[in-house]
């Protein structure tokens, strides 16, 4: 991972910052340069906030710069060589509270941003950074002691009390589970003693149970037997049951069938009376229909269709008459006006002094001349208009003609179709006459059958006059059996409930024992686990605890030593303990750590630091901010020669991107890029 470029808004001593990080060398080395209180530390702690937000107990107020109401941060880092954006905000309430606000992350260039709460944001970056799954509770605890951790912090680190630290480097190096196994055994242990003392009071009346079941199962079997005997007797009762039973079925069948023969001969009754009062009424309606059809109706269907090809064809002829008196009309209307014209010129003409063109007077022979032109014309029209006239009355008395004709083959047209309506009604009654015919035979065939079927049922019947009697006398004797029946099944169902319950209770009793004898075992397994994890399990895990310890520590210990001593004279030497308490020893003398300068605390602090950096890094090799070293004043209290050293230190360490903060004018040459951090009212920057 490298971060590529920040912007904070709001953010601590700074109004509106925008950092480009140089990403352009192998091995990149950043100065940010200045003054003590000009803002270095709020560009790392801007860093900080834009991957993790606030941690737990950090107040907003450290975060927000004062006098404003929101602040924003805006860190683009580069993992896998994709650029991913981290975007939060943070703003005051109304009620004064500073809370966060939004989270966004942009996965690619241009791609749109994802609104994320405040967890899922934190789970976000952990996954993106590839940290362990542990320390999604802690986010910021790996990063704080792999990529920035201040001096000051780190010899507090140090000086912590041993048990504290101890526990912090075991989450860390990720062993802290071997200790919560040990405590875990420890509670299994306390529970298992526990356990085993409650089932031993359990088990205490074993013995007790094993003396009581052996009357008890004597009882059971005395029992038993007696319920045994009740039974057979019973059987016997039930079998002679069983026979007066199937006798009284099959006596009560016989009664049955002679209730079922009465009850047929009364429906065979009811269908007689039925058959013979149908027979009566068609008898009556054939009479009546018969006096209907007593008189003849003269009907030709062929003399109908004649009537009415005639009564259509004279239609159609009046039709087309009728079409030609209304044309003829018209024609004689024409003329008439085709007339009044030359007679209206005629008399116009001759009434003419002068001519109205030329104004020279017109001659008498002219005017007659014109006059006779016209005459003609006019006797032409009456003669065709006469003709027309000839035609149309002639035309009108054949219309009439025709209409008369009509209305004559109407009324032959009614006459025949009432004729055909009595003439159709006729025959309607003589298929009913017939029908009705068949009906009355059929009928007078059913009674006469029915009345030999209830001749028939009424023998029948007479057969079954005793069966009563004896239903009586053995209905009687299935009584009284089924009495003594009910006593002794009353008797046997009283000794089978003392059996059911004294098996209960025997059963239950067992099962006690069984239960008493299993809690026996589990006692027997639960002091062999307890001997277990007493012997073996503990012992075994605080072996490999310290195994692994040990291990990290002597690494640890190794690499403490070699960054030490590139800082200090070669008088003295560093080692660590069993808690990673750091020993300072001079010629083979234990120094107290408060007895050192600043310069070798500085120097002890940042080895320390150093070694447990690349211990970390070595020990999780995915984790995407391995090749990140951010070192806040790491050359406080050093002196000229120390602070040279520090050239070596920047060169061994493994990083592709290393933050400085220091206002040590020498670290300048030290590095690639410097950021000069200045503070006038409010922070900038400048880069060279």
């Amino acid at each position: 991972m490298l971060f590529k470029k920040l912007i904070l808004e709001n953010i601590r001593s700074y109004e509106d910052l925008t950092i480009e990080f140089p990403t352009t060398s192998p091995k990149n080395s950043i100065l940010l340069a200045g003054d003590i209180g000009s803002g270095k530390t709020s560009i790392l702690l801007g860093l900080q906030f834009a991957l993790f937000g606030l941690q737990p107990g950090q107040k907003g107020s450290s975060i927000l710069r004062q006098g404003t109401d929101k602040a924003y941060a805006r860190l683009d880092i580069e993992i896998d060589g994709k650029i991913i954006t981290l975007e939060r905000t943070i703003k005051k309430s109304k009620s004064g509270s500073i809370t966060q606000d939004s989270s966004t992350i942009r996965t690619e260039i241009g791609a749109e941003p994802e609104y994320l709460s405040t967890s899922e944001m934190k789970d976000r970056v952990i996954k993106l950074l590839n940290y362990p799954k542990e320390f999604a509770k802690k986010s910021n605890l790996l990063y704080k002691f792999t990529v920035y951790t201040s001096q000051e912090e780190m010899k507090a680190i140090i000086q912590e009390k041993p048990e504290v630290r101890l526990n912090t480097l075991r989450y860390l190096f990720q062993i802290a589970d071997y200790k919560r196994i040990k405590e875990n055994a420890e509670i299994l242990l306390k529970e298992i003693k526990e356990s085993i003392k409650i089932k031993e009071v359990l088990v205490s009346e074993l013995n007790i149970l094993k003396e009581k079941h052996t009357p008890e199962n004597e009882k059971k079997i005395a029992l038993a037997r007696e319920a045994n005997d009740i039974r057979i007797g019973f059987q016997q009762l039930t079998k002679t049951k069983e026979e007066l039973e199937n006798k009284l079925n099959s006596i009560q069948n016989t009664i049955d069938e002679k209730r079922e023969l009465d009850s047929e001969i009364a429906k065979l009754q009811v269908s007689l009376q039925g058959k013979q009062d149908l027979e009566s009424r068609m008898k009556k309606d054939v009479v009546l229909m018969q006096k209907q059809i007593h008189e003849k109706i003269d009907f030709s269907e062929e003399r109908l269709r004649a009537v009415l090809e005639l009564l259509e064809k004279h239609k159609n002829i009046l039709d087309e008459k009728d079409s030609k008196f209304l044309k003829l009309s018209s024609e004689i209307s024409v003329l008439g006006s085709k007339k009044e014209r030359p007679l209206q010129l005629k008399n116009k003409i001759t009434s003419l002094e002068n001519c109205p063109t030329c104004l020279q007077p017109v001659s008498q022979s002219h005017k007659h001349r014109i006059g006779l032109e016209f005459q003609y014309e006019i006797e032409e029209v009456d003669r065709e208009l006469e003709q027309k006239i000839q035609q149309k009355q002639s035309l009108s008395r054949e219309i009439e003609f025709e209409k008369k004709l009509i209305r004559g083959y109407e009324l032959d047209k009614n006459n025949f179709q009432q004729n055909k309506i009595k003439y159709e009604h006729q025959k309607t009654i003589e298929t009913k006459i017939k029908s009705d015919a068949f009906v009355l035979d059929r009928t007078s065939n059913e009674i006469i059958e029915l009345q030999n079927q209830m001749e028939q049922l009424e023998i029948k019947t007479q057969a079954f006059s005793k069966s009563q009697e004896e239903f009586i006398q053995i209905k009687q004797k299935f009584q009284n059996i089924n009495e003594i029946i009910r006593i002794k099944e009353i008797t046997l169902a009283t000794k089978n409930k003392e059996l059911e319950i004294l098996k209960i209770r025997l059963k239950e009793l067992l099962k006690e024992i069984q239960d008493k004898e299993r809690i026996r075992g589990k006692i027997d397994y639960l002091r062999g686990l307890r001997g277990w994890v007493e012997k073996n399990f503990i012992t075994l895990v605080s072996l490999n605890e310290k195994n692994k310890m040990a291990r990290l520590r002597n690494e640890f210990s190794t690499i403490f030593n070699e960054w030490f001593s590139i800082l200090v004279s070669d008088s003295l030497s560093v080692r660590l303990d069993e808690d990673f308490t750091p020993i300072i020893t001079n010629q083979d003398y234990e120094i107290d750590y408060n007895f050192l300068s600043g310069g070798e605390r500085t120097a002890i602090a940042l080895a320390y630091r150093l070694s447990l950096n690349q211990v970390l890094n070595s020990m999780l090799s995915s984790i995407k901010t391995k090749g990140i070293v951010i070192l806040d004043e790491p050359t406080d209290g050093f002196s000229i020669e120390q602070i040279k050293k520090m050239r070596d230190i920047f060169e061994q360490l493994k990083t592709e991107q290393l933050v400085i903060v220091s206002h040590e004018e020498q670290i300048e040459g030290f590095v690639n890029h410097v950021i000069r951090v200045k503070k006038d009212g409010t922070s900038t920057i400048q880069n060279t």
